[in-house]
């Protein structure tokens, strides 16, 4: 039997080697030559502006602060610097108030013990009293002496003993034994009463 060749079938074409590698640089250099998208370019370019945002806010507060802290510390120093001038006015406006109680003190003991009365003594105290009282309310100084038959007051007063009176009923004040001041709305001193019990 005599041998036939081997015969390739119709149509196909087997590609060189060197074909095929040059299909593949060709797209590979396509590849290279499209550009480049990024997606995520939007978003972060929102994020750097609100980052630069938040800076600048950072920056005025702090500046504002800076401000406000100084601003502070120049009113402490004025502060500390007015008042020991501020305590001296006061007192001196009470001191002047006070001056004509003395003199009137300097008066009553000029006198000739020898001619003076026990009336006429007791006169002059209540004068230098009167006169004293006048001085601490023009200072603002106000007289605290409830009244008898008060209700007790634990804010101006301070009970300091039971005593029962003709008319007064419990929890009632029935005698103030030493009276008591207030400047403003301060309490300097609370009134001493007794209450019935």
């Amino acid at each position: 039997m005599t041998e036939q060749p081997h015969q390739r079938p119709h149509g196909h074409h087997r590609q060189p080697d060197g074909s095929a590698d040059e299909t593949r640089q060709h797209h590979h250099a396509e590849s290279e030559a499209q550009p480049f998208v990024d997606d995520c370019a939007p978003e972060r370019e929102e994020m750097q502006t609100a980052i630069r945002m938040l800076n600048a806010e950072l920056a005025q507060t702090k500046s504002d602060t800076l401000r406000a802290v100084a601003d502070f510390q120049n009113l402490q120093r004025r502060t500390s610097e007015q008042e020991p001038r501020m305590r001296q006015n006061a007192i001196g406006m009470v001191v002047r108030q006070v001056i004509p109680v003395l003199d009137h003190f300097d008066l009553a003991l000029a006198q000739d013990p020898g001619r003076m009365t026990v009336a006429a003594a007791i006169d002059g105290m209540k004068m230098v009293r009167s006169e004293l009282i006048k001085a601490l309310e023009r200072s603002g100084v106000e007289l605290i002496q409830p009244k008898t038959g008060d209700a007790f007051d634990p804010h101006h007063a301070e009970a300091i003993m039971q005593h029962a009176a003709e008319g007064i009923t419990s929890g009632q004040v029935s005698m103030t034994l030493q009276p008591g001041y207030r400047l403003g709305e301060t309490v300097l001193r609370a009134a001493k009463v007794a209450v019935a019990p």
